[in-house]
């Protein structure tokens, strides 16, 4: 079976270090199938990475293993780890970056990549991605077990959960997580499925209970007190004016049509909202 690796870093495309964690994969496994999610996560941005990683986890092919490389720590006394999820093997530094995706499952295993056989010859204190964790995945794609890697450990670092209040009467807070090149704002209220007016809500923090809720009750208020209509997309209000609504990953998000959010509503990630029933 081809086994894919799917690579998540800061490292952006001007220097040359992408290239070399590929490089280092083919050396060991040229018939993986290598995926660029994205090298553009803010630099060190740990939270970032680990929400876009939970985002794209359902749409990875069976058993793909997942590289991630967010790693301010490098060459401190963080560890290095391998982790085995239900069709998922995750690569990385252990600082938290793979902790939204341990919500969707207690049936995980992980091992501390210390056996120095899966890695490169010579290891730079400042760049494990790839003289560590490249040449463990291109090892995980070639079926390696993962106890071949080092000792298996429990303690996995995590990061505190994003914010997801229940505030009475039907309202929800939350935060938003991410801005995307379009200026869209992401938020962490959800997953929904919009069936007519019905939202279907099934969180994905785990502290949050699902429930049913009726669209037609709930608008978005801002930090500032602004009030957001929800709609079903852009086009459902005017040129130039805000709507919230529920985006591609089933997320609550907020967009100006046509225009930039963020930079016009002048929010940022961490910025509170409430998805708030009216009057």
């Amino acid at each position: 079976m081809i086994k894919h690796i799917a690579i998540l870093t800061d490292f952006g495309l001007d220097d040359i270090y992408l290239g070399m964690m590929k490089a280092a994969i083919a050396g060991i496994s040229p018939a993986a199938r290598i995926i660029d999610l994205t090298h553009a996560i803010p630099h060190g941005d740990v939270k970032r990475a680990a929400f876009e990683a939970w985002r794209v986890r359902s749409y990875l092919p069976p058993e793909t293993i997942l590289l991630a490389v967010v790693d301010p720590g490098v060459g401190t006394n963080r560890r290095a780890v391998a982790i085995k999820l239900p069709g998922l093997y995750c690569v990385g530094p252990d600082n938290g970056l793979f902790s939204f995706l341990l919500y969707s499952t207690d049936k995980h295993k992980s091992a501390e990549l210390l056996n120095p056989h899966y890695q490169l010859r010579t290891i730079s204190h400042t760049f494990h991605g790839r003289d560590i964790f490249a040449p463990a995945a291109a090892h995980l794609a070639r079926d390696i077990p993962l106890e071949e890697f080092g000792p298996i450990i429990q303690d996995l670092v995590r990061i505190p959960d994003p914010l997801l209040k229940d505030l009475g009467a039907g309202s929800i807070q939350g935060e938003i997580m991410h801005s995307d090149r379009f200026g869209n704002l992401i938020t962490s209220i959800g997953r929904f499925d919009l069936t007519d007016d019905d939202l279907s809500f099934k969180p994905w923090i785990p502290s949050f209970s699902a429930r049913t809720l009726n669209a037609r009750d709930y608008d978005v208020i801002l930090p500032q007190g602004d009030v957001v209509p929800l709609g079903r997309t852009f086009g459902d209000v005017p040129k130039g004016e805000a709507l919230a609504y529920i985006g591609s990953s089933s997320l609550l998000e907020i967009a100006i049509n046509g225009g930039n959010a963020a930079n016009t509503l002048k929010l940022n990630p961490g910025d509170e909202i409430v998805f708030k029933t009216k009057g």
